[in-house]
């Protein structure tokens, strides 16, 4: 029996995805997802970094190192098979059109962006987007300021995006997906946009790499806080309190 063919190592721009970093944003409780995302990279051969912090963080992070555009993940996605090959291509539109952007949404939850790659409409999700420097520092300098906990961060971006404070593009089909039948929201929302992904890389992964076709996501880290971790004997007997 033939031997498959041995896929060469990809250049350094494609493990990044054409940009000078990628950001896995993931809760350091969250082994489960973190062990399917590295799955997913490794099988995407993407070099990935599994961030332990937030959005914020994130736009923080990329003004440190200067990097000229970042790929910015969440940890319930999945990708097209050709997602890489089709920002290569969004990319080089935006930049033949000498497109002064501030971030590009490669995976959304709108069923309302313009098809192609145009100007965002109402990119509700963050689940994959690219930040150019000046849009992390635009995002970073704002948001250090006004971020509003009671909003969700998907809706005040749309809202800077409305008002113009934001540059935005939006790729419609989008190439990144959220799972919602991994991983259920709290809202219980059934995604539409979701059922547009067509070649799923995490299918053709489990399909095809032996140790992954039965994966189950290894149990989350069940973290006590901090608080709790020296309490006085009195208060661990509920008898004594009166």
């Amino acid at each position: 029996m033939a031997h498959p063919t041995r896929l060469e190592a990809p250049s350094q721009a494609y493990s990044r995805a054409f940009t000078d970093h990628i950001y896995c944003i993931n809760q350091a409780s969250r082994l489960g997802r973190k062990a399917r995302m590295a799955e997913l990279f490794a099988h995407m051969q993407l070099d990935a970094e599994m961030f332990a912090g937030s959005h914020l963080d994130v736009w923080q992070d990329v003004i440190n190192h200067e990097y000229q555009y970042a790929l910015v993940i969440e940890d319930d996605v999945d990708f097209e098979l050709d997602a890489v090959a089709s920002i290569h291509r969004a990319l080089n539109t935006l930049d033949a059109q000498k497109a002064n952007w501030d971030i590009l949404y490669i995976g959304h939850c709108s069923m309302e962006e313009k098809p192609g790659l145009a100007r965002s409409v109402h990119p509700f999700c963050t689940s994959g987007y690219i930040v150019s420097r000046n849009g992390a520092q635009k995002l970073f300098a704002y948001f250090a300021k006004h971020l509003r906990s009671s909003h969700a961060l998907d809706v005040q971006l749309v809202a800077l995006i409305k008002r113009k404070m934001l540059r935005s593009y939006s790729m419609f089909p989008p190439v990144v997906f959220q799972r919602r039948d991994l991983y259920p929201a709290d809202d219980g929302m059934d995604l539409r946009v979701g059922r547009l992904l067509r070649n799923s890389a995490w299918d053709q992964a489990r399909a095809f790499v032996p140790k992954l076709q039965d994966w189950i996501d290894p149990p989350d880290s069940q973290r006590r806080d901090p608080a709790f971790e020296h309490i006085p004997p009195w208060m661990e007997n509920t008898q004594a309190v009166r």
